[in-house]
């Protein structure tokens, strides 16, 4: 999952669109899996009811904080979020952070974590078109996982040069609201 999630952070948005489509054109097996519930994503559990929000959502998404390396936010700072949502200054930038993967528009995020929200705002950040992305690859295999990480490289053209060099970050013109 960790490195579907970051081949996939290299598409833009009309690949982001094309690489949905590929995933929901997928196979789906009649023989379902059993659903195992991921453990919670926290070092320890939920004590706000954002943070027990925001463990939840990691969790329907089917992975933990150590799956997210490519937020901009460190280990450290997610574990952080899931177990307690304290008021501090960097609650936005947190929150930006996590809605794109998450598949959640920043205004909604924002409401549920009782932040207010501004237009103005203007952070860089992934698109929750990439959520959407992650959220149709739930119920897909390994083997299919890894296909469609290979198809993330062909549309994406990605060249690895060793560290993160995203171009599905925030607030682009082209970027579609699915909301």
């Amino acid at each position: 999952m960790r490195q579907f999630a970051y081949r996939v952070s290299y598409c833009d948005h009309s690949q982001l669109a094309a690489l949905e489509a590929f995933v929901r054109s997928l196979p789906r097996f009649a023989a379902p899996r059993p659903f195992v519930q991921p453990a919670w994503p926290g070092r320890r559990p939920a004590e706000t009811r954002f943070a027990a929000v925001l463990g939840a959502l990691i969790r329907n998404r089917g992975f933990g904080v150590r799956e997210l390396p490519f937020m901009g936010l460190s280990l450290s700072t997610l574990y952080g979020m899931v177990w307690r949502w304290d008021p501090s200054p960097h609650r936005r930038q947190q929150l930006s952070a996590v809605a794109g993967p998450l598949g959640w528009t920043l205004p909604d995020l924002f409401a549920v974590a009782d932040e207010p929200y501004s237009e103005e705002l203007r952070p860089m950040l992934h698109c929750h078109h990439l959520g959407r992305v992650f959220a149709a690859a739930v119920p897909l295999t390994t083997a299919q996982l890894i296909e469609t990480a290979e198809e993330a490289d062909r549309l994406s053209g990605r060249e690895d040069h060793g560290i993160w060099q995203p171009v599905s970050q925030g607030f682009a013109e082209e970027c579609p609201d699915f909301s």
